[in-house]
């Protein structure tokens, strides 16, 4: 029975999918666990208790999903989207902008990485094209609105290694 479940593409996929997920969330919930204190001495709370809290809630929902793939109705569970290219495109390029951003902000700190992901998102990622000028103006009011919404409490973000 379970070998006819594993025939399916379907069923192939999803699993696969859900143990990415899986070690993916295992391995966030062991380098926060390194980086993060869980609590803090002014507060009940550390900086690394919510991020905790979502890796292990991600780790026992892809468990889940893995035992019903292999001993539940998979028909249910499976992730047909994945074979969807058109289902899969924005969220993966979401993921894939947000690791550039990232990776971006040690050269244009965190408002210019900022800016370029939002007109990145508004010109490739959305089905309605804007024209420049409003993706422009967007890009700026989210950046700049961040910029002092973490500035008015004061905390600090990153800037450009050359300022």
């Amino acid at each position: 029975m379970q070998q006819e479940r594993l025939k399916n593409p379907r069923v192939r996929i999803s699993l696969i999918c859900a143990v990415i997920l899986a070690a993916l969330a295992a391995a966030i919930a062991v380098i926060i666990l390194l980086t993060l204190k869980l609590t803090h001495p002014t507060t009940v709370l550390g900086p690394g208790f919510y991020p905790l809290l979502l890796s292990i809630l991600m780790f026992v929902s892809s468990l889940y999903i893995i035992y019903s793939l292999l001993y539940g109705d998979s028909d249910r569970v499976a992730i047909k989207t994945v074979l969807d290219f058109i289902a899969v495109r924005k969220p993966l390029g979401l993921y894939l902008g947000v690791i550039l951003c990232v990776a971006a902000m040690p050269v244009l700190g965190f408002v210019g990485s900022l800016f370029l992901f939002s007109f990145a998102e508004m010109t490739f990622l959305e089905k309605i094209k804007q024209p420049l000028f409003w993706r422009l103006i967007y890009s700026t009011a989210i950046a700049g609105g961040v910029f002092l919404l973490f500035n008015a409490l004061q905390v600090y973000l990153p800037v450009p290694f050359w300022l």
